[in-house]
């Protein structure tokens, strides 16, 4: 493990020192251009710390970055965004420095691919503050298994989700080089494709430096920028949309029902079986003409795996309990409210909604109120039609990834 992450970092390290000695490229009317950051970082677990004697790890990270400028930017969404920097990098997190209190529990190094966007909220001629929020994937090679790790719950399979989110303090040094002080708080778990799904929360904060192989005018500003938007894909006015979508779910009752039921070693014989999940869904969005858009939802949900409920209540709780239960059904239906916020064809979708008919027995009764947020891209080429990617949560707790199709008219 100490020489994989040796290899590593010497990697990152190489594209690193590869990037700062590339030739300036020509002058350009334009001020956006790539740029090469570098990271590192000082984290420590967040949640369930009673599990650990050691909490504390480093991460170190790389991202190409595309830094945006206030001249030649489709549609004003750069100035309006007050020019954000958008990028994607790698990170290499040393999560085997962990120590879990149970000699049967254990952590590997991880690796995390994802995409980011930096925002100033403020910015003078040296100086900016704002968020970063990042979205990906993750690999780690040591996760949950009864016989030889059952401590780790957190993780249950190789690929995991990624999500963080912070704050960053920037000195631009010279056209070309920031030192950026950042925090942030990252997030991993497999989203219900696989159980056990604990996840993991981590925070912390370090120092990182950007190298631009072009020199940039930073324009001073605030975040409150009105930006000019040109095209009909995002004109003021109502539109309609409808999409279908579908996801894979791993039932926790089914999981706790095993370990009531079966020993330890048909436990690890016995693959969690993955639901398939879907959904039908109709929204009525009202757009600004800019970067907002918000409306209503109606929404139907398809759940397979409503027997299984039942089976898994009547081994987890007594009969009195069951027969006290709303019942199951595999048809849901719920209505709410939406929020998009635009960059170019991109947006991130937020939804709040209540069930307006839901019967899922005990462990599968979360309450009436359910979450969605994910992206939804617009490709041009394809008008009318889109594409999303959304975890569908129930009290900010993940139920399934949801990937889904549709088209806006």
């Amino acid at each position: 493990m100490r020489l994989l992450r040796k290899h590593i970092l010497t990697t990152l390290v190489c594209i690193a020192v590869q990037g700062l000695s590339c030739p300036d490229s020509p002058a350009q009317e334009k001020s956006s251009g790539w740029g090469i950051k570098a990271a590192a970082n000082r984290m420590t677990i967040g949640s369930f710390r009673d599990t650990y004697t050691s909490t504390g790890f480093n991460s170190f990270s790389m991202e190409f970055d595309y830094v945006t400028g206030p001249s030649g930017e489709k549609g004003g969404y750069a100035e309006s965004f007050n020019y954000p920097v958008l990028g994607i990098g790698l990170t290499y997190n040393t999560l085997s420095d962990v120590i879990f209190k149970s000699p049967r529990g254990h952590y590997s190094d991880m690796l995390a691919l994802y995409g980011k966007i930096s925002r100033d909220l403020i910015r003078t001629r040296h100086i900016g503050f704002g968020y970063d929020v990042s979205l990906g994937l993750s690999y780690s090679s040591k996760y949950y298994n009864p016989l030889d790790n059952p401590s780790n719950w957190f993780f249950s399979a190789p690929i995991l989700f990624y999500v963080a989110g912070g704050g960053h303090l920037t000195w631009m040094v010279t056209p070309k080089l920031d030192i950026e002080a950042e925090i942030n708080v990252r997030h991993n778990s497999s989203a219900r494709f696989a159980y056990p799904n604990g996840g993991l929360n981590y925070w912390g904060g370090g120092l990182a430096a950007r190298y631009r192989l072009k020199e940039r005018s930073a324009p001073k500003g605030s975040v409150f920028r009105a930006g000019l938007f040109l095209g009909d894909h995002n004109k003021k006015g109502w539109s309609r949309e409808i999409y279908f979508g579908g996801g894979i779910h791993a039932c926790a009752a089914e999981w706790l029902a095993f370990t009531k039921t079966e020993t330890v070693e048909t436990q690890a014989a016995t693959r969690l079986k993955r639901w398939p999940m879907a959904s039908l869904s109709a929204d009525l969005i009202y757009r600004t003409g800019g970067k907002f858009a918000a409306g209503f939802t109606l929404d139907g949900f398809w759940n397979s795996n409503t027997e299984r409920l039942r089976w898994a209540d009547s081994v987890l709780y007594s009969e009195e309990e069951n027969e006290a239960s709303k019942g199951y059904a595999p048809f849901s239906a719920g209505v709410g409210i939406v929020q998009e916020v635009f960059y170019n064809n991109i947006a991130l979708y937020i939804q709040e909604g209540v069930y307006l008919y839901r019967r899922m027995g005990i462990h599968g009764e979360h309450g009436w109120l359910y979450e969605r947020a994910g992206l939804r891209y617009y490709p041009e080429a394809l008008k009318p039609f889109f594409f999303s990617v959304c975890i569908k949560a129930h009290k900010f707790k993940a139920d399934y990834m949801d990937f889904s199709f549709g088209v806006k008219f």
